[in-house]
């Protein structure tokens, strides 16, 4: 049940500001409002719902300048994530670009909202790679409290179509195990989601405007 609310939040199902309407809810997943209120709660706890005493559960909605916040935090996390990365195995390559193809598969539909989860998998690959477990898992925490405004770059084909050339990018980095290259790719990605969702040249200056030099250890054969 929380698999799915997060996920209907995530596609844009739910938007912002929305109220969660648990006696509907409910009846449509089977359960009682007690399991259901359990859920929320723990969505509330993860930023994906506000709770308003007397009102219930609504879609938390960001203002602008809690959205440069966010991005701010995940820009300095994110690179954190890179600099611990070991490389990626043959298989871990291919697992990526899988996930690209299946996301270019769905770009020109006209329901391609299935390339929001896909999009979320490869990102969470890449992070995965690296050896910070505990800021991973913050940045899984954060990512849970943006997700419907990074699903909302993806509105727009043109969007869809950098997205995966971006993706590709980031893979092919990774092949050539060229650190800065690694950095850069990540970088210039997360620059792009940000501008599509951030208060108008609060994200374009700074970090998301430089190239850093990560010192990221090699590990693993590819």
């Amino acid at each position: 049940m929380q698999r799915e609310l997060r996920g209907r939040i995530a596609r844009g199902l739910l938007l912002p500001g929305e109220q969660i309407r648990q006696e509907e809810m409910a009846e449509e997943f089977g359960v009682s409002r007690v399991p259901l209120r359990e859920a929320l709660t723990i969505l509330a706890d993860q930023g994906m719902l506000e709770h308003h005493h007397n009102r219930g559960y609504f879609v938390a909605k960001r203002v602008p300048e809690e959205l440069h916040q966010l991005f701010c935090m995940l820009d300095l996390l994110e690179g954190e994530l890179v600099k611990a990365m070991d490389w990626p195995s043959k298989d871990e390559i291919s697992q990526l670009r899988a996930l690209n193809r299946q996301m270019a598969a769905l770009a020109d539909r006209s329901d391609w909202t299935d390339m929001i989860p896909l999009n979320r998998q490869f990102h969470f690959k890449v992070f995965g790679l690296t050896h910070y477990q505990l800021i991973l898992r913050e940045v899984e925490r954060l990512w849970s409290m943006t997700d419907v405004y990074i699903a909302g770059k993806l509105a727009l084909p043109e969007a869809r179509h950098r997205t995966i050339r971006e993706h590709d990018q980031i893979i092919a980095a990774l092949v050539a195990r060229d650190h800065k290259a690694v950095a850069a790719a990540v970088e210039l990605h997360r620059a792009n989601t940000a501008t599509r969702t951030a208060p108008t040249g609060t994200m374009t200056s700074g970090r998301a405007a430089r190239r850093v030099k990560p010192g990221m250890r090699k590990g693993r054969a590819g």
